[in-house]
């Protein structure tokens, strides 16, 4: 079967391909780089023998895991400023919130439009600084979609999580 296009059609089919060039090369290297994300992620995790029960992936750029038994917090950030981490929960006594704002001028009003987010670790030890975890960097990811409801959850779920192993640990002291 032959496909007989009328001599206009060509050009516009060619530059329909050629303009979707730029959009199927980022798409190819965008699922590429998130395949070889999630396995260095796992891979971390694994070399460090940790059963993560709680995972959350966002953006391609962030990763957090929890291992409940260990009592251990799994953090990677992938893109230009790439980090690794494992924190012993065991050490932190709670979370917050750090968000930062800037102002920005539009007309006669000034808006406030998030920098980052992060969540911070408050350790014990109080001569420790806090640990800081970018949750959103507007350097690297222009729009804010869900990571103001991540981030509160992952402090909620941290908080309660040091609580109740708080409380278990005391129970286990007294018996």
């Amino acid at each position: 079967m032959e496909m007989n296009f009328p001599g206009g059609l060509w050009l516009p089919l060619v530059a329909m391909f050629v303009v979707s060039l730029p959009f199927l090369f980022h798409l190819i290297n965008s699922r590429r780089q998130e395949k070889s994300g999630l396995e260095s992620f796992q891979e971390f995790a694994s070399t460090r023998k940790l059963v993560l029960d709680k995972v959350q992936r966002w953006r391609n750029h962030y990763m957090l895991g929890l291992d409940l038994k260990q009592n251990i917090l799994v953090y990677c950030r992938f893109g230009y400023y790439p980090a690794q981490m494992t924190i012993p929960l065991d050490e932190v006594d709670h979370t917050s919130l750090d968000a930062h704002y800037e102002e920005v001028p539009v007309g006669k009003t000034k808006l406030k439009k998030l920098d980052y987010l992060d969540i911070l670790l408050h350790f014990k030890d109080r001569s420790k600084p806090a640990k800081s975890i970018t949750i959103f960097d507007q350097r690297q990811i222009r729009t804010m979609t869900d990571e103001h409801f991540i981030a509160e959850n992952w402090v909620l779920t941290l908080n309660r999580h040091l609580k109740s192993s708080e409380d278990n640990s005391g129970l286990r002291l007294a018996m």
